[in-house]
């Protein structure tokens, strides 16, 4: 195949012809599969020198892998004769570097592959594991050996994408994963579960001990005294739980999808799509099951072949609510649905002002909420509590905030960041940038017993499960004592290092005053949270005039802050006057307040 190529276009105009064809757009894509979707924009098809061609994109040292493994397999693999697929060949590609650290991958267009439409006519099961046995007897493991990379032309079988091939003893077992995407690729094609597991002996566990990037992922999900050997048997599982065919399904197909899941979705949640549909088939059933892959095969049928990245961003907020919708439950009839809830996230993404911001933080705290639940649902994590903090917790969030949380328990006081990472990257596909506990203040003010743990004063504060405006610090109330009257009434950690000149700073010392007073007078009761219930009880505090004028610093603290206007123009002057009215306000109240530089 690759002589083909080479002989008939001289290396440099293969390099000219192959970016011309990755600058054409849309017009290299047409593929003789409908379901077709190039994510990446890795692919695409050109003539040239009376050739038609594909090139695929790779980094330059993954692409000579790739081409060594493609040649060194056609050398093991030449002259064998498979009944049922006749002559077997390996397309061994073309490697053109490209400027940069890129490179092209160049090979003969096949048309058809064997998964598009009737590839199973004339085959059996007893012919696909012949296939199968007959390359591993040949020395080569290729898991890639699967209907989507294979094409039958004139009673030859040509295979192709060799990236994951394995060069092995001849006649060896293939390892636990190869034999499960055979397994599910192959089951696929026919429409049913060949339980080519059964049929093929797969090797010994220890013979490929290092997880994979998905087992990476999935291992910070399950328990802590979970070995290597319980990441791959559980990766297994959930993998063909939620990929094998289903009759509910109908032409949807979930291997199909699984592929494309990891395509679409950041690595997290391509992980994610893979255990949730798993739950979904065993806890609600195949018809639950079947009804979210037609869903998905709906998205992933409306998605143009070379999708620009605002499509491809669409595509990817659709899937993740389809895949969470699925699995909520229990909700109250009057609860939006989370597709609708994301809307209003985007209509509100451009609104400025404080009703726009407390709005903007009640729908992301919905949105949180139910995203995180799913997700201690589906991981069987229901012991983590989600605990808000910061503008989100406190009930105002401008255009430029976003979700401070933590999903934590006495077992995880640093938070679980494998869950909380699952957590980020759902929310940032819904329009919602979060942080968790990573992004926690450092500072010790509140410290246990022990002095294992610590808080932050200010964000002991904030701290709230949702649902609650009141004070709700969820497991960490057992590990820490409440602040003094003494350390409330002094300068926090941070305070003591001093003022900074910002208009970020300044809307949390308006913020940091507000609260040591609701503190202060809800004593050992739970003080609100949110700053509309905190500014509400103040003139019961101190009095109209007090906080008429606290309500007004609030409120222009936060609107300085959301102008986002540079300090040495016109807002460095707001922010000198602003800082002064508090520092006589906090004087008048006898409150402490940040050091002046």
């Amino acid at each position: 195949m690759s002589r083909s190529v080479r002989d008939a276009l001289g290396s440099g105009d293969l390099a000219v012809s192959v970016r011309q064809a990755f600058s054409a757009g849309d017009g290299g894509l047409a593929f003789d599969d409908p379901g077709f979707v190039d994510i990446g924009g890795r692919l695409r098809r050109f003539r040239q020198g009376g050739l038609d061609l594909v090139a695929k994109l790779r980094p330059l040292g993954a692409a000579r892998s790739e081409r060594d493994l493609a040649a060194e397999s056609a050398r093991r693999v030449g002259g064998l004769t498979v009944d049922g697929f006749g002559v077997v060949e390996v397309c061994v590609p073309e490697l053109v570097p490209l400027p940069g650290r890129d490179a092209a991958l160049v090979a003969p267009y096949l048309g058809q592959c064997l998964s598009v439409g009737g590839g199973a006519s004339g085959l059996s099961v007893p012919a696909v594991a012949g296939l199968l046995l007959a390359l591993l007897d040949r020395g080569v493991e290729a898991s890639g050996c699967v209907p989507r990379n294979m094409f039958r032309q004139d009673g030859r079988t040509v295979l192709i994408d060799w990236e994951d091939a394995l060069l092995v003893q001849a006649g060896a077992a293939p390892g636990e994963l190869t034999l499960m995407k055979w397994d599910i690729a192959w089951s696929d094609l026919f429409g049913r579960d060949l339980g080519l597991r059964e049929r093929i002996p797969v090797s010994p566990p220890s013979r490929r001990g290092e997880l994979d990037d998905f087992e990476t992922v999935l291992a910070g999900w399950l328990p802590r005294t979970a070995t290597r050997r319980d990441v791959r048997r559980h990766g297994v599982e959930v993998t063909l739980a939620s990929e094998l065919p289903v009759e509910a399904a109908g032409s949807a197909s979930a291997a199909r999808l699984g592929h494309l899941a990891e395509d679409v979705l950041p690595a997290g949640l391509g992980v994610f799509h893979t255990v949730l549909t798993a739950y979904l088939r065993e806890q609600r059933g195949e018809a639950a099951y079947g009804s979210l892959l037609r869903k998905l095969d709906a998205l992933a049928a409306s998605a143009r072949p070379a999708a620009s990245p605002a499509e491809v961003g669409a595509l990817r907020r659709a899937w993740v609510l389809a895949l969470f919708s699925a699995v909520e439950s229990n909700l109250p009839a009057e609860a939006a649905g989370l597709e609708q809830l994301a809307e209003r996230i985007g209509q509100l993404a451009p609104a400025d002002g404080w009703d726009a911001a407390c709005e903007r933080a009640t729908v992301a705290e919905q949105v949180t909420g139910r995203i995180a639940g799913v997700i201690a649902t589906v991981l069987r994590m229901e012991e983590l509590d989600l605990l808000l903090r910061g503008s989100c917790a406190q009930g105002v969030m401008g255009r430029a905030s976003d979700v401070d949380f933590e999903l934590s328990s006495a077992a995880f006081p640093d938070g679980h960041q494998p869950a909380e990472n699952l957590l980020i990257e759902a929310l940032a596909c819904l329009g919602l940038d979060a942080e968790g506990s990573a992004a926690r203040p450092a500072e010790r003010d509140l410290v246990s017993a022990d002095g294992d743990m610590s808080r932050d004063l200010h964000e002991w504060f904030e701290l709230r499960r949702p649902g609650s405006a009141l004070h709700d610090p969820g497991w960490a109330a057992a590990a820490l004592t409440p602040p003094s009257a003494d350390l409330i009434g002094s300068p926090s950690r941070y305070e003591e290092q001093g003022r900074e000149h910002t208009t970020k700073y300044l809307w949390f010392e308006s913020r940091a005053a507000l609260a040591r007073l609701v503190s202060t007078a809800s004593g050992t009761g739970r003080m609100p949270v949110t700053l509309e219930r905190q500014l509400a009880v103040l003139p019961l505090l101190i009095g109209t005039v007090d906080a008429a004028e606290l309500r007004d610093l609030v409120h222009a603290t936060f609107a300085l802050r959301e102008a986002a206007d540079p300090v040495d123009g016109p807002a460095g002057g707001e922010i000198t006057r602003l800082a002064d009215r508090l520092d006589r306000l906090r004087q008048r109240l006898g409150l402490p307040g940040p050091q002046n530089p």
